[in-house]
């Protein structure tokens, strides 16, 4: 079929075409898009398919922007971009050791004294110190992904890259990012458990170990 494009919102990726005879407005998203050389506008005339979603709504398919549909798409003619996940580096596990000598100093020095007083000072500093900066926020090696849905190569934002540092290797780009939202409201969670092992190890050991000492410090204080 043929028809227009009436209405296009770029920021949220989707628009709606009006067919020549007036017959029907379809919604239509970029990740429907054949042509990728530009961007769709309004006032586009394009080619498309009709088809029903899964909730029985009408939608356009394979859109082709006319005058367009000769040149190339780049984007998505290359091989998905593979994005690496999180990985430790040598001053991860060294911070790693810190925080947990840090631990073990603590705890031994309050074993042996049952008192809490400045000369654990350093190491407690240490401790918060390593800690932090364990768990910075990392930036990809890869300046680009691919989009886990429409192909496309977007640069990564501070989006992406949270999503990235969480362990998530399945990335969309903005616009499918917001359909993906509207269509999943409930959103799973899948994360790469290989790249977080070692910090929640860090993790549950501080936790497990400061109410240990919090405890025994209030019980010193109590008698």
């Amino acid at each position: 079929m043929k028809g227009k494009i009436g209405q296009w919102h770029d920021d949220k990726g989707f628009g709606f075409i009006f067919s020549d005879d007036g017959a029907e407005k379809v919604f239509f998203h970029i990740s429907s898009l054949k042509t990728s050389s530009r961007r769709p506008q309004v006032g586009d005339s394009v080619v498309y398919e009709s088809a029903l979603d899964a909730k029985q709504r009408l939608q356009a398919k394979a859109v082709v922007i006319e005058g367009l549909a000769a040149q190339a798409s780049p984007q998505r003619n290359l091989k998905p971009i593979q994005v690496s996940p999180p990985r430790k580096n040598a001053l991860d596990y060294l911070l790693m050791l810190i925080v947990l000598g840090c631990l073990g100093k603590l705890g031994w020095d309050f074993y042996q004294t049952r008192l809490i007083n400045e000369a654990m000072a350093p190491y407690a500093i240490a401790l918060v110190v390593a800690f932090l900066v364990l768990n910075r926020q990392k930036k990809p090696k890869e300046k680009q992904f691919s989009c886990a849905r429409c192909n496309t190569v977007a640069n990564f934002d501070a989006r992406t890259i949270q999503a990235w540092n969480n362990g998530f290797l399945k990335l969309y780009c903005n616009p499918c990012h917001q359909r993906w939202l509207r269509e999943n409201p409930v959103q799973p969670v899948h994360r790469y458990a290989a790249s977080r092992g070692s910090g929640c190890l860090v993790l549950l050991c501080v936790f497990s170990v400061l109410p240990v000492l919090a405890a025994l410090a209030i019980y010193n204080w109590m008698t």
